[in-house]
């Protein structure tokens, strides 16, 4: 009597993938519903900030070409402000799908890309397929990371152009415009929110393996990418050291230290007999301006009163338009440096789950 011999790896078996290539399509296809959100939500942004350089700019422009050498006010001047302004609307919500996507894909990765895996015991199943789970969490980290990256920089290059396109035209029709610290002028036309995005993968793989449930990963997840965002808006100016302008040497010993057009006024105060730099309320300013005298007797009544105060200037600390790039790279930093400690914890981790689990094997 023969024995026939049963395959104990059934050649159909779904994670039987042993090459990276294999890792990849294995991951694209569990999420391949992601996938498509992706694709779709990138087009939507997309096609939002082509309109905006497309037709939105162009109707503002035939507009301001129409009211050239007329009096601005009334029709003419309300026609080419409400054309700017849908332009500008359209180059908003664009940036609110690019400002957005960290969030986005922080509150996917945490929930579904290894904690709902883990819950469900699809990671273990994996694991026992030949996939070591070192590959395994090297397939989550590096397929999304190049998806989301490659979707997020075409955004950034058409929200440059787009805003690009407009500038001449802002000078004309609002010249006040955006200062370059804002926050869609430093995060739509910087490089930072690349960072952001991998970042925003990397912890939200770590929180997947450390809570391991997808409805209190996603929550994480999106509470930590909120206060990472807030956190940078407000103290965004810390990054990089400030100048600073004195007013007894600038500008034949002005009262008031003021900053020139262009730059980001962060704080003032005055200056002690020390040197240390105090805050101030300029209360010298008022009482010198209520003297009713003019500007150069102002100032010398000014500094008088300084000195019967104990002080000596006073000083505004700024960030001049040349410190755009030191604070975008800066932030990058940051945000790499983040995502850089919670691969190789999340790494670390499981190494230390898995040796576990042999051991209690």
């Amino acid at each position: 009597m023969t024995t026939t011999s049963i395959s104990t790896s059934p050649a159909g078996a779904p994670a039987a993938h042993k090459g990276p290539e294999g890792l990849i399509r294995t991951v694209l296809r569990l999420h391949r519903w992601a996938l498509w959100v992706w694709l779709a939500y990138v087009a939507l942004g997309a096609g939002l900030l082509l309109w905006a350089w497309g037709p939105a700019l162009g109707d503002a422009r035939a507009a301001v070409d129409a009211c050239a050498g007329l009096w601005k006010g009334g029709r003419c001047g309300g026609s080419q402000f409400t054309l700017f302004t849908r332009y500008e609307d359209y180059l908003r919500y664009g940036f609110c799908v690019i400002f957005m996507a960290p969030f986005l894909v922080g509150a996917w990765a945490a929930a579904s890309l290894t904690a709902r895996e883990l819950e469900t015991g699809t990671a273990h199943l994996a694991w026992t397929q030949s996939v070591t789970p070192a590959r395994w969490l090297t397939a989550k980290l590096a397929v999304p990371a190049v998806l989301v990256t490659a979707g997020t920089v075409p955004l950034l290059v058409l929200y440059r152009l787009a805003y690009r396109a407009g500038a001449g035209l802002r000078a004309q029709v609002w010249p006040a415009g955006q200062e370059w610290w804002s926050e869609e002028h430093f995060t739509g036309l910087g490089i930072a929110t690349v960072p952001r995005v991998l970042c925003a993968v990397a912890v939200g793989v770590l929180l997947g393996l450390l809570i391991r449930r997808s409805l209190a990963s996603l929550g994480t997840g999106v509470l930590l990418m909120t206060a990472a965002a807030v956190k940078f808006t407000v103290a965004r100016h810390l990054l990089w050291p400030t100048a600073t302008r004195y007013g007894y040497t600038h500008d034949v010993h002005s009262t008031y230290v003021g900053v020139i057009a262009g730059e980001w006024r962060v704080e003032s105060g005055a200056v002690t007999r020390s040197g240390d730099l105090v805050p101030y309320d300029f209360t010298c300013m008022d009482a010198a301006i209520d003297a009713g005298r003019d500007k150069h007797g102002e100032a010398e009544a000014f500094y008088a009163c300084l000195k019967e105060s104990g002080l000596r200037d006073v000083w505004v600390a700024y960030h001049p338009k040349s410190h755009y790039w030191p604070l975008q790279f800066a932030e990058s930093g940051v945000w790499l440096a983040v995502a850089a400690l919670a691969v190789f914890l999340s790494y670390h981790l499981l190494r230390r789950r898995t040796d576990l689990r042999k051991g209690a094997a």
